[in-house]
């Protein structure tokens, strides 16, 4: 049945009514006094069932109490026919119709009749306002207040006459849980000891539905009811019962649901235990199952308090002095999976352990050595990895990364640098598998940073090879941002001070083939030099100007320009002529349009 929640003078007067049970906390109406053989149970229940002081059938015990009474004063009989819709019988349980005064609580009646398994009634309550209301237990049917009301506060007075009323009622089935509690040898559930309590699946069991108590040959049935999921505790104050959550949970939240219909009885029937029932979690194991690492066990959520022991197995077979939480993987359990059993204790609770699921089988670990690099790191050179030695048998596979990034199909042994790598590390990572062993990858230490190749063109020299002349170097196209550095050579001998990018061909040269070297360089490629082609050989101009009365020796003939007669060396006017040009042969002369001295 649902009661409402009750005011702070209903629950005064409930309290009275429910010394029986207030001692052990169940913070609510137990049984009417007259009904209590013994005096309150000593034994402590767990404060965790919350919610249904409210919902125990106050109304019913305090009507069952004065039933059949006629109250002091003048009175009239109120009678009538109690049916239920569907008009189904009311079947087992009790029922009475009950007058209560205009602003009373449910545990307070004036009078009370018991109804007729027939559905009749005769109830003799005080003249003038009265309020009626039908009240259950142990049915599959809803409590009535007045004709519309949903709680005695709400339902409608009525006044009886001297000759009294007809009050007919038609009660609404509702769900009803049902069943026998069953408790240890020398455990007592007579007096009350032992609540039903249904809560709604959504409600987090904090406030029930509806509540009741187990008789005393152990059976139960609790209405007023909506159809709906519910969860059930039975909370036992018996010495030797232990409370539980319906069927064999310890908590709310890993409680049976209860599918509740109405009109349907449903049997949520129980074997209370002697001890309380642990909560426990099924433990869960972390960690790598390779021999050498560390397996730990995750135990879960237990019960507040509980003490808590491990024990790790191999193949199903406990392991020599494995009860830590934690496990190094010997040797011995490779090829085997591994499990870990969680028990937990706890006093005044029964003992319980939980077993993980099985790992996969432990692996031996293979030999792995750091593989190391060997060769140029320079563009277009080929790297090799020397992978050192792996256990016998095992598979190597490779995979090259340039700065830290993997390369596409770069999966042999060796790796020829790309362009792209410049000025970046390589590495390259070794991987071995083999049956029964775990994987394993070894990355090697990074290369220095690869050295890019400059485009470097052969250069070419332009100009004219002849004494006083400037020849220039023409380096082509190199790498951007190439700083450039020049030599110039004279027969393969560097020429002194002959750095710049262009040379004046000066006499010490002459009868030599000139070349220039261009050295390239920049950071992050491998410095380049390029020798250009030797030039032609260097001579002396076929004319020159004199100094004076004199010319150079490697143009010793003069010329006269006024007369446009040159003379050698040896002739009769040469010491007395000051030329105006000279030239290194008669042929050169003569190619100026100068004739020859006749002496």
């Amino acid at each position: 049945m649902v009661f409402p929640a009750l005011s702070r003078s209903a629950r005064s007067a409930a309290a009275a009514v429910a010394a029986a049970m207030l001692a052990s906390m169940l913070v609510a109406v137990a049984t009417p006094a007259a009904a209590v053989s013994s005096g309150p149970a000593s034994v402590a229940i767990d404060p965790g069932f919350a919610g249904f002081a409210d919902r125990l059938p106050i109304a019913v015990a305090a009507a069952a109490e004065i039933a059949g009474q006629t109250p002091e004063g003048e009175v009239a009989r109120v009678s009538g026919v109690i049916t239920v819709a569907d008009e189904l019988e009311l079947g087992q349980g009790r029922s009475f119709v009950v007058a209560y005064a205009p602003g009373a609580d449910v545990s307070s009646p004036l009078a009370a009749a018991g109804v007729a398994a027939d559905g009749t009634y005769a109830l003799d309550a005080p003249l003038g306002d009265i309020v009626l209301a039908v009240v259950s237990e142990g049915r599959s049917v809803f409590d009535q207040w007045g004709r519309l009301g949903v709680d005695l506060s709400s339902a409608e007075t009525t006044s009886l006459p001297a000759e009294g009323l007809v009050y007919d009622v038609q009660l609404q089935r509702s769900a009803l849980a049902s069943g026998t509690v069953t408790v240890p040898a020398g455990a007592v559930v007579a007096g009350q000891k032992v609540a039903v309590v249904v809560y709604p699946v959504g409600g987090a069991g904090e406030i029930a539905t509806a509540a009741g108590f187990v008789s005393d040959a152990g059976t139960f049935a609790v209405g007023g009811i909506p159809t709906g999921d519910y969860r059930v505790a039975f909370v036992s104050v018996a010495s030797g019962a232990a409370s539980e959550w319906w069927n064999d949970a310890p908590t709310f939240a890993k409680g049976r649901t209860a599918t509740l219909t109405t009109g349907t009885a449903t049997d949520v029937s129980v074997a209370l235990q002697a001890l309380l029932i642990l909560d426990t979690s099924v433990p869960t194991i972390t960690g790598t199952t390779t021999v050498g690492q560390t397996l730990k066990a995750a135990p879960g959520q237990w019960t507040t308090g509980a003490t808590l022991t491990y024990q790790w197995y191999a193949n199903g077979s406990a392991i020599v002095k494995a009860t830590k939480s934690s496990l190094l993987l010997p040797a011995a359990v490779a090829g085997k999976k591994i499990t870990v059993r969680v028990t937990g204790a706890k006093a005044t609770y029964a003992t319980k352990a939980q077993t993980s699921a099985a790992t996969a089988a432990v692996l031996r670990p293979l030999a792995a050595p750091v593989p190391v690099i060997i060769g140029v790191t320079t563009v277009g050179q080929t790297l090799k990895v020397k992978t050192g030695t792996w256990t016998a048998g095992t598979r190597l596979s490779y995979q090259w990364y340039i700065d830290g990034v993997a390369v596409a199909k770069a999966t042999g042994a060796a790796y020829k640098i790309p362009a792209s790598a410049t000025r970046k590390t390589i590495t390259v990572v070794v991987k071995g598998t083999k049956t029964g062993y775990a994987s394993a990858s070894k990355r090697s230490k990074a290369t220095a940073a690869v050295k890019g190749i400059l485009s470097a063109p052969v250069p070419t020299i332009a100009g004219s090879t002849v004494v006083g002349s400037r020849l220039t170097a023409r380096p082509g196209t190199w790498t951007a941002g190439t700083t450039l550095r020049y030599q110039w050579y004279a027969n393969g001998k560097a020429i002194k001070g002959a750095t710049a990018s262009s040379l004046v061909l000066a006499a010490g040269v002459v009868k030599a083939r000139i070349t220039v070297k261009v050295t390239g360089s920049k950071s992050g490629y491998i410095t380049a030099a390029r020798t250009s082609a030797k030039s032609g050989v260097v001579s002396y101009p076929s004319r020159t100007k004199p100094s004076g009365w004199n010319c150079p020796a490697w143009a010793p003939i003069k010329g006269n320009a006024s007369s446009m007669i040159y003379h050698v060396p040896g002739g009769r006017s040469y010491k007395a002529t000051k030329p105006e040009e000279c030239f290194s042969s008669g042929a050169a002369a003569v190619k100026a349009g100068y004739r020859k001295a006749k002496r």
